[in-house]
């Protein structure tokens, strides 16, 4: 007798609001293959708006971030420009090679 092809399990859709099923035949896991649950709700005024200014905010640090850095690149080429220039002026005219 042939063996029954064992088809993958297909994931229940609990609606929200609905009780979960106490049946223990339902949530029988199986060790080699366990799955996660996800739940997921709708965003509301609030939570969009709080969401916006996250976004906006963590923008704002990484705006602020690439401009110091910017700055700190600017002054350190600055200083070697300068330390170039002083190095020239003490090393003296140049010599002709002979």
């Amino acid at each position: 007798m042939a063996e029954p092809t064992r088809r993958p399990t297909e994931p229940e859709i609990i609606p929200p609001g609905a009780p979960l099923p106490r049946s223990s035949s339902i949530w029988a896991r199986d060790e080699a293959r366990s799955g996660n649950y996800v739940y997921t709700a709708r965003i509301g005024p609030l939570g969009a708006t709080l969401l916006t200014l996250g976004i906006g905010v963590v923008a704002g640090l990484a705006l602020l971030f690439v401009l110091g850095t910017a700055i700190i690149g600017l002054a350190a080429i600055g200083v070697l420009t300068i330390a170039g220039v002083i190095a020239g002026i003490l090393r003296g005219p140049p010599r002709p090679l002979r």
